[in-house]
């Protein structure tokens, strides 16, 4: 049975597999400094799209998942810092470029539904406002938006 998500992976498995997911982000820039990174940002964006495949809705839930799945999460990455609190996951998202976020995501969509970006909709305002500290407008919005692409309810 051959699979395919049109981003060059086999079918929902192909969106799961780390560097595809990832290829989409490679361009969105990390605004921490540098040398006292302790969680890289590929890590927290992989943390963060499989806790909200795992139904978290907020950066609280997250936490949860990766205290729970830390083993799982190394098989895509290294996390030797291991995973940070729901505090400083939302401290690092609020670091992001908005509009760069809205981007890459939007892309990721578009190729992980095979339509074209333009029809996908993100509620501008509320990405906006959800990089602003301990806001996690944002985090329920990247969680409606990647269920409705993987077609799920609710």
């Amino acid at each position: 049975m051959e699979r395919d998500d049109g981003a060059g992976g086999e079918g929902i498995w192909g969106v799961l597999r780390s560097d595809c997911f990832l290829d989409y982000f490679k361009d969105l820039p990390d605004r921490r400094q540098r040398g006292k990174v302790v969680y890289p940002l590929e890590e927290m964006l992989l943390l963060r799209l499989l806790a909200v495949l795992a139904r978290a809705d907020s950066f609280i839930d997250i936490a949860r998942f990766d205290e729970k799945k830390l083993d799982l999460l190394r098989r895509f990455r290294p996390f030797r810092g291991g995973t940070p609190s729901h505090d400083h996951l939302d401290d690092i998202f609020a670091t992001l470029d908005a509009g760069a976020f809205r981007r890459c995501f939007v892309a990721w969509v578009a190729a992980l539904t095979k339509t074209p970006s333009e029809v996908i909709a993100i509620d501008g305002k509320t990405l906006r406002r959800s990089y602003q500290k301990k806001d996690s407008k944002h985090q329920t919005e990247w969680a409606k938006i990647l269920r409705v692409a993987l077609g799920e309810k609710g």
